[in-house]
């Protein structure tokens, strides 16, 4: 086969091109593969619809919902993973479908598509766990059997394609996922000349919080973490980000005694950049109810050369405590560790510079995904 005959399908519902899908898509164009990238019209953050300015992008329509916990959502991400197969069937058999999971009904009508197409090669890549993620533990007891029929649905597919990928190792070991399986981490980008001398304040501990401001993070757990700092050290939180908790965020970090400076989104990187050397620790805090074993936030921390305080268990707790590139809740010297001084932060942002080289920079990660698509096209 030549390689201008070759062809893969890129699949993400909720449009993770700019998170996930960017590195794969240059990886299979280096490999020589025409791709089609296939997302909805339907922005699932905004509930509205949008148009994607991807590159050779398709957008198949996804039915509207206005609540995310709803039988709407429910209905729109099976009729959108109906239609995306039925799309790729009226079209040319391609050689590589490579889908996001979730939604899980992707995992459910690939399978299908795979078993008549038994050449095509399908690899599922889990970026979530739902609704294991769900945060409510209330609503997860008293919705157990519904999340137990809906985690089923992935699940039964899960071994249908030829190879599975996992945005963390706890979400393999939680799937109990094997052969034909790899976790790949997310990968970022190096900021090459915007990095930044740190310019750390020696009078007082500077915070950063980056990034959404949902429903998933645990603002009580932020709260007790500038409760027990602010009496022996100043604390000033820097927000950079929005979301439907921010004013929630701000009025407990004030309430516990920070000062708080609220930058809003700001998505260049070197005004991001400007304000994290300024800073000693990123916020990298969620409840404990979530079940995710890597955060986007940590590893844009990371590339930042910014040290977490992090609460995250399994994949980020094993690198925090075993590189020491921060401070995790559970540690028994915790505000001994916070306070110990600037000296102790830029040593640990030299080890969060060789964590990030070795484990998340693009070159890494695009090293990964070529090898598990060159041993599995081959085979």
């Amino acid at each position: 086969m030549s390689k201008a005959n070759k062809k893969a399908y890129l699949i993400s519902c909720s449009d993770h091109y700019g998170h996930r899908l960017w590195a794969v898509d240059k990886v299979l164009k280096e490999m020589g593969y025409e791709t089609v990238y296939i997302t909805s019209d339907f922005n699932h953050d905004t509930k509205e619809v949008f148009t994607c300015k991807v590159k050779n992008c398709v957008q198949v329509h996804a039915k509207p919902y206005k609540k995310n916990l709803s039988l709407d959502r429910i209905l729109s991400h099976m009729f959108f993973s109906r239609d995306v197969f039925s799309y790729i069937e009226k079209g040319e058999e391609p050689d590589l479908i490579y889908a996001l999971v979730p939604p899980n009904f992707i995992a459910h009508y690939g399978a299908k598509y795979k078993k008549n197409h038994p050449k095509v090669k399908i690899i599922f890549d889990i970026f979530d766990l739902w609704p294991e993620t769900f945060p409510s533990g209330k609503i997860k007891k008293l919705l157990a059997p519904i999340f137990g029929i809906w985690s089923s649905v992935r699940d039964k597919a899960l071994p249908k394609a030829d190879f599975v990928i996992t945005e963390c190792e706890m979400f393999r070991e939680k799937l109990k996922l094997k052969e034909n399986s790899k976790t790949v981490y997310l990968a970022q980008k190096p900021l090459g000349e915007k990095a930044r001398v740190p310019d750390l304040p020696e009078d007082k501990i500077s915070l950063c919080y980056l990034g959404a401001i949902n429903n998933i993070i645990s603002i009580p757990h932020i709260e007790e973490v500038i409760k027990k700092i602010a009496p022996k050290k100043p604390v000033c939180l820097h927000i950079i980000g929005a979301g439907e908790r921010q004013n929630e965020l701000i009025c407990a970090a004030k309430n516990a005694g920070a000062e708080v400076v609220y930058h809003g989104p700001i998505f260049d990187n070197d005004k991001k950049q400007e304000i994290i050397s300024r800073c000693h620790f990123g916020l990298n805090i969620m409840k404990e109810s979530v079940c995710i074993g890597l955060t986007m936030k940590s590893v844009d921390y990371f590339s930042h050369g910014l040290p977490i305080i992090n609460n995250i268990p399994a994949d980020t707790h094993r690198l925090v405590t075993e590189n020491e590139i921060g401070i995790c809740l559970d540690d028994k010297n915790f505000c001994e560790n916070v306070l110990a001084g600037n000296e102790n932060c830029l040593k640990m942002r030299e080890n969060v510079k060789r964590v990030f080289s070795e484990t998340f920079e693009e070159s890494v990660i695009k090293e990964k995904y070529f090898h598990i698509i060159k041993d599995l096209m081959q085979n």
